[in-house]
């Protein structure tokens, strides 16, 4: 058996062998067993097995890419079921999670940022947030390269729009059904060329570190992905023997930190629940 990490074994199966049936295009190919695998079309790919060719007419362009190529590994086979399998889950962010907790004090900027970073992902669809985990196991295993967690801390400044310092006062209005609430606005006095009475100023970033703060989350995810890979591929392997990683949650912290973690969609939970009722 060939000792690897799940890094090494991703790239073994995303680069030489799930491409196959795909001819040039590889992966993106309809025929590729990493596309069939996504299809859950696993008949056609047991099928070649058996009859050496693919049961498929398919598109005259693609027939012969698949016996041109041979079949992909078991292994390998294993590698994209599991992968695929990913897109059922979703990414659980505990309260109080801090992307940029490396960074000096930012008078409550950085949390904020965070927080609506990760108001922002969890706007999107559990269909979206699973392909993304599928995307990012897929693109670091062809690309070789992990994702890119690199963040230098935005400078802290008083804000300004156009140049000047802006200021902020708080206004009280009524809905349309009754409800009052305060609201935040403009909070200089143009016609008069001071800051309107209780205005107040406050601190903004140089620079918008959302982007720095996802691609923190994105790596996350990635590692959580990795973990859970490790531990539902190592039993399955027949040529592959798994060495665990020790790669950390936290690169950017001096201590690996828990972070974010992978639970199967409350969708899928309901699937599997319903599927155990006898």
């Amino acid at each position: 058996m060939k000792t690897v990490n799940v890094e090494e074994l991703l790239t073994w199966a995303f680069v030489h062998e799930l491409p196959k049936g795909g001819g040039v295009e590889g992966l993106d190919n309809p025929h590729s067993a990493w596309r069939l695998l996504q299809a859950s079309s696993w008949g056609k790919i047991t099928s070649f097995g058996e009859l050496g060719a693919l049961i498929d007419g398919g598109r005259k362009d693609y027939d012969n890419f698949w016996i041109e190529q041979g079949e992909p590994h078991e292994d390998a086979v294993t590698v994209g079921r599991t992968v695929a399998a990913l897109a059922a889950c979703d990414v659980v962010i505990s309260p109080g999670w801090n992307a940029l907790a490396d960074w000096p004090d930012t008078h409550g900027l950085a949390e904020l940022y965070v927080a609506r970073s990760v108001e922002r992902y969890r706007a999107r669809s559990q269909a979206q947030r699973g392909e993304g985990i599928v995307s990012l196991v897929v693109g670091t295993a062809i690309l070789g390269r992990e994702p890119d967690w690199g963040a230098e801390a935005a400078r802290v400044r008083l804000a300004e729009r156009g140049g000047k310092p802006a200021w902020f006062v708080m206004k009280r209005v009524t809905d349309n059904n009754g409800q009052s609430y305060e609201i935040e606005v403009h909070g200089y006095d143009e016609r008069l060329k001071r800051p309107a009475k209780g205005a107040y100023r406050k601190y903004e970033f140089a620079t918008d570190p959302g982007g720095d703060i996802m691609g923190r989350l994105d790596y996350q995810i990635w590692v959580a992905a990795l973990r859970r890979l490790e531990a539902e591929l190592g039993p399955q392997l027949i040529a592959h023997r798994l060495v665990f990683s020790d790669r950390s949650m936290t690169p950017w912290l001096d201590d690996d930190r828990p972070g974010v973690w992978l639970q199967d969609s409350a969708a899928d939970q309901r699937v599997k629940k319903t599927a155990s009722v006898r």
